[in-house]
């Protein structure tokens, strides 16, 4: 294997384990922390007194797979044209995963969990809290997408197709 073709692959995993790890840990705060914060606003809301708890480790995971992501779309151009579609996929489902919490989702945290909704109505927390809550389906949907084509991509690498 020469060295283009190898890194491209450790690329394409290394997104693929970043992904994993973040949905695991999507899968916890969904469980675990968001029923106990957003689960009846506003008074869930404004008794909640932990902050972003959270915000330790997606501080860590979310620009990690975010990096990952623009570094596959990037590899996926020297990749053969089959596995080119799938990673170009995941990449982009990455890249609209990160735009839409950074722009979104931390907005929304910000106004509600980390503040208590200081300074907001009961209706514009429980608002923001259940846009909060129902949206952040679409972006388990994204992040499932975005790793059954890594998968794919993967499952490619091995076909020996020309580029």
């Amino acid at each position: 294997m020469t060295k283009r073709p190898a890194t491209i692959q450790v690329i394409l995993w290394l997104y693929l384990l970043s992904l994993t790890i973040l949905i695991g840990g999507g899968i916890f705060e969904h469980v675990v922390l968001t029923p106990l914060w957003a689960g009846s606003p506003p008074e869930s809301v404004t008794a909640w007194q932990y902050g972003v708890v959270q915000a330790k480790f997606f501080s860590i995971a979310s620009p990690l797979y975010g990096l990952f992501s623009l570094a596959l779309i990037i590899a996926s151009f020297w990749m053969p044209t089959q596995q080119r579609k799938w990673a170009l996929a995941a990449g982009i489902c990455g890249i609209t995963v990160m735009l839409t919490t950074i722009f979104f989702f931390i907005p929304i945290l910000s106004k509600t969990q980390a503040t208590r909704g200081a300074g907001l109505s009961g209706e514009e927390i429980t608002r923001l809290t259940n846009q909060f809550v129902n949206w952040n389906y679409g972006r388990y949907v994204l992040m499932i997408g975005g790793w059954i084509a890594a998968l794919r991509a993967i499952t490619l690498s091995s076909s020996g197709e020309p580029r």
